[in-house]
């Protein structure tokens, strides 16, 4: 076919490909530019397990996702988007919690202060890790040199002459400790069973771990659901009560009409009991009064009947008084 009607496959198929190619490079750059939240970054010591992809949470509410993590000079900043809604102020606060036993985290953001955050940073005075064990150590150390050694030496003279003292008492004690070490020695066999249930427990949750992980994940987006829904089912709810109240409110306007007409349908019902029995009979006689018709009429155009005179036999005996 060809002329102007006719279409260029090639033309097409170009036009096509370009319309797709487009339509990714849209995706991604939508994907990338976070459309419907902006970008913070928060400088941690250390990451604390806090890993690319996990949650960023305000007052325990998903509001975005960790991005990005990245070690400058010694500290740790870490690249996070939140929710447009949600406003930082100067003094807003970061700390990496644990989500889950199995080594999920998230990062808690708690927004303070007034004004915006500068330069949307949260700088590491700010920030907190779930532990640090050199932040343990530096404060023991300053404890443990204040330590006066002349007085330790002292009470441990003390104690010595007071082991002497008792010496008499610290036998049978010491004894009570060695039975008690014969009974955990008597029952190795027990305890060495307990730690193997105990070691095939735990083998048990290492082999699971994956379906763990999955069931939590699975959770998590149950959550998600719930939480993109909850305005539905907030509406959903809110119309409901608006219904509630409009039947009430029906119900009250008609509340006049309803009683005489609740009333009249009692007085029926209670009238059809009375003539229960007589309805009863009426329906078995009409059963073959309605045969006898059939028959009658189902020949024909014409009712089929033999009729000596003009009255039933039983009314005619009735009216000579001839019935017996």
């Amino acid at each position: 076919m060809t002329g102007r009607g006719a279409r260029d496959p090639f033309r097409v198929g170009l036009v096509t490909l370009c319309v797709v190619a487009l339509l990714a490079a849209a995706v991604v750059v939508g994907a990338r530019l976070s459309l419907g939240s902006s970008s913070y970054t928060a400088v941690l010591e250390h990451t604390g397990g806090l890993r690319v992809g996990e949650e960023v949470q305000v007052a325990g509410v998903g509001v975005g996702e960790v991005t990005a993590i990245e070690l400058r000079e010694e500290a740790v900043h870490v690249a996070f988007t939140v929710d447009d809604d949600v406003r930082l102020g100067a003094d807003t606060t970061a700390e990496v919690k644990v989500a889950t036993l199995l080594g999920t985290h998230y990062l808690l953001v708690s927004p303070a202060g007034g004004g915006t955050l500068a330069d949307g940073t949260i700088p590491a005075t700010r920030t907190r890790v779930p532990f640090n064990l050199q932040d343990v150590i530096d404060e023991v150390v300053p404890e443990v040199n204040a330590f006066d050694t002349d007085v330790i030496e002292r009470s441990l003279a003390e104690v010595a002459t007071t082991m002497e003292a008792v010496g008499g008492d610290l036998g049978p004690a010491l004894d009570g400790v060695r039975r008690l070490s014969d009974v955990v020695v008597q029952r190795s066999d027990d305890l060495g069973a307990l730690l193997k249930a105990a070691r095939s427990v735990t083998g048990q949750l290492a082999a699971s771990g994956g379906d763990l992980v999955a069931l939590m994940r699975h959770a998590d987006a149950i959550l998600d659901t719930l939480r993109v829904r909850r305005e539905t089912i907030h509406a959903l709810l809110r119309d409901l009560a608006e219904l509630g109240d409009q039947l009430a409110g029906v119900v009250e306007e008609t509340a006049a009409d309803l009683s005489p007409t609740l009333r009249d349908l009692v007085l029926v019902t209670r009238l059809l009991e009375k003539h229960d029995e007589d309805l009863r009979d009426a329906v078995r006689t009409l059963a073959p009064a309605s045969r006898y018709f059939a028959n009658a009429s189902g020949t024909g155009t014409w009712l089929d009947q033999y009729v000596p005179g003009a009255t039933p036999d039983n009314l005619e005996c009735i009216i000579e008084g001839s019935c017996r």
